[in-house]
């Protein structure tokens, strides 16, 4: 039975309490993470999140990265993002971090050797469906299930771009492969009683060099959550200035119509500067009002980082002022 926007929207804010009590229950155990003067971590308005290079302290450093980034944006996130190949170890100290952080974390397991480009094709879709990477992801299944504490899992995102060795049509891949080797991915994660890892799909926003995303999905019975990635990358050769409304709208709205009961993330966010001084925290202040109109999203996670762009909400000092304000008028919504 497809439930309603207002029911949706009622379960996803349940769990969005859950979470946040669950995090005080976390802090009340010992940790010493600061909590930002009027941050309520039981609200139930959507929650923010980022990437950020590290979460674990440099040798020497009076502050843990999570912490200044607290102090940057004025309140403490509640997800933390990290990113993994299938072949590596579950990057424990840093889920251990996260948690004790009071937040949660949401760890990315990509299905490739990292830094060897998109022309993989041992690791084809349709390899992973086969059982290609059953002993990888039973380890990964227990050694999450080991470490014991709530985890978001998303694996294989933005399979509707190009730029990765799972994309549709890349390396052989088919919307079927990908259906398959998802859900083979969550038989195996689940065998090894990770009971509290919750999965995440996450497509790509439908853009220039991104195909529609249906296909792809798994169905409703296969995922905890359903997300968008998307970025503006300003005007630069071979991309286009995108407003946040563009970038979003049209995407959100057929996500929902894809998925009409889980709760929304929005994964990976970020805007490249633009040509007037104002227009990245114009950008930001708009994407927020994108945030708080949509009933069923959890959680945004910022790119926090200075990579292909400077991602970074702190990049000038005009778009830091737009994100903290921004937040903290989105955080005393009720």
């Amino acid at each position: 039975m497809t439930l309603s926007l207002e029911r949706a929207a009622s379960r996803a804010l349940t769990r969005r309490a859950a979470l946040r009590l669950a995090a005080l229950g976390t802090l009340a155990a010992g940790t010493t993470a600061a909590c930002a003067p009027g941050d309520d971590l039981a609200t139930d308005h959507p929650t923010w999140g980022a990437f950020i290079p590290s979460v674990l302290p440099t040798p020497g450093s009076s502050r843990s990265p999570m912490h200044q980034l607290t102090i940057l944006a004025g309140t403490r996130p509640g997800y933390l993002h990290r990113f993994a190949a299938i072949g590596d170890s579950a990057p424990v100290a840093e889920l251990t971090a996260i948690a004790d952080a009071g937040a949660t974390p949401l760890l990315t397991l990509e299905p490739w050797i990292a830094g060897r480009g998109i022309d993989q094709p041992s690791h084809a879709l349709r390899r992973v469906a086969s059982g290609a990477f059953d002993a990888d992801l039973r380890r990964w299944g227990a050694e999450l299930a080991a470490w014991g504490r709530p985890v978001l899992l998303r694996f294989a995102q933005e399979m509707n771009g190009t730029w990765y060795p799972w994309s549709i049509g890349v390396n052989g891949n088919s919307a079927a492969d990908y259906r398959q080797a998802w859900m083979r991915m969550r038989r195996q994660i689940r065998a090894a009683a990770a009971d509290q890892v919750q999965f995440v799909w996450a497509p790509n926003v439908i853009t220039e060099g991104t195909n529609d995303f249906a296909a792809a999905y798994p169905g409703s019975d296969h995922v905890d959550l359903v997300a968008l990635d998307g970025y503006n990358w300003g005007t630069v050769p071979g991309h286009h200035w995108q407003s946040a409304d563009n970038l979003f709208t049209a995407s959100l709205a057929a996500l929902r119509r894809l998925d009409t009961t889980h709760p929304i993330l929005i994964t990976e966010v970020a805007s490249a500067e633009g040509n007037a001084p104002d227009d990245k925290a114009n950008w930001i202040r708009d994407f927020f009002a994108i945030v708080q109109r949509e009933p069923r999203l959890e959680s945004f996670l910022w790119f926090q980082t200075d990579k292909e762009r400077d991602w970074r909400f702190n990049s000038t000092p005009a778009s830091l002022a737009a994100f903290r304000t921004s937040l903290s008028s989105m955080q005393s919504q009720q």
